[in-house]
């Protein structure tokens, strides 16, 4: 096998995990989740607003997958957007009034700081707030997508890397594998995966949930702010974005491909051309020394 192959087969595969991170990078971006909470986080029975809980997810996105500088005052601000929202929620004559309790209504008074009161509201009741089993998933969250983002996004530069060698040394053929190979893998897993995500989304989101965090850390009630935020719908559309995207990319690349075999194969009859030309070339020339 030789150097070029090799490369080709490398490239391969750093491309799908670079389609993947795409994919993914989509599914981070602020306008994704405000369009899928604004679809299916209806807030039918929590004691907040539709519009409520969709700016509730997208803070709580931001905490989520955003860089912090100090976790500690991360935290101290997604607690006072938590907060804010449920003094608003909680206002005598506001929508959703009655859903407040006297005892939540207390707690929201109870702290000295936005976290202390966030806190003492999750522990009336987590369709209140966030708890602290909550805000440490979220914690885990942000440390496993800042910490492993990055050095999956490096696929993208290994990828771009083997392109460009293959593409100086003319080496087309090799390229186009490349390039359609590497969609192909993906396309494969993700068909797997989406079959499985058809016949049982529940298994595969807990599959999926079991292979970075530890089983109890990641269930919640169903009526917790968390999952009114976040309802099984919102992860279906997320996994729709990430398939459609990633998918998306991929044709691209494939089709990339496709023009670089073509490429390959005009290069191969150029060469065999240029190969018959100088044969006939020297046959010539060994009769002229035979007159």
């Amino acid at each position: 096998m030789g150097s070029n192959s090799i490369l080709a087969g490398i490239g391969a595969t750093v491309l799908a995990v670079m389609l993947l991170v795409c994919g993914f990078a989509a599914c981070c971006l602020p306008v994704t989740t405000e369009r899928l909470a604004g679809a299916v986080s209806t807030g039918a029975d929590s004691p907040y607003t539709h519009e409520q809980l969709v700016g509730l997810a997208e803070a709580t996105r931001a905490f989520t997958v955003d860089s912090h500088r100090d976790v500690d005052m991360a935290v101290k601000d997604l607690a006072g957007t938590v907060v804010d929202a449920a003094r608003e929620a909680s206002a005598p004559g506001a929508p959703k009034a009655a859903a407040w309790t006297d005892e939540a209504r207390a707690a929201l008074d109870a702290g000295a700081s936005p976290v202390d009161a966030m806190e003492a509201l999750a522990t009336v009741s987590d369709r209140y707030a966030l708890d602290g089993a909550a805000v440490s998933h979220l914690e885990d969250c942000n440390a496993l997508i800042v910490g492993l983002v990055p050095m999956l996004s490096m696929a993208g530069v290994a990828a771009l890397i083997v392109a460009l060698l293959l593409g100086i040394r003319k080496q087309f053929a090799a390229l186009a594998f490349m390039l359609r190979m590497g969609p192909a893998m993906l396309v494969a897993l993700l068909v797997v995966l989406g079959l499985w995500g058809l016949i049982d989304f529940n298994g595969l989101f807990a599959a999926f949930h079991s292979l970075f965090f530890v089983d109890g850390t990641w269930t919640f009630s169903a009526d917790s702010l968390l999952i009114s935020m976040y309802p099984l719908d919102f992860w279906m559309g997320m996994g729709a974005v990430w398939l459609i995207v990633t998918v998306g990319l991929g044709l691209v690349c494939f089709a990339a491909g496709c023009l670089f075999a073509w490429r390959a194969q005009v290069q191969h009859a150029q060469l065999e051309e240029a190969a018959a030309e100088a044969a006939r070339r020297a046959k010539k020339g060994k009769k002229g020394k035979r007159r």
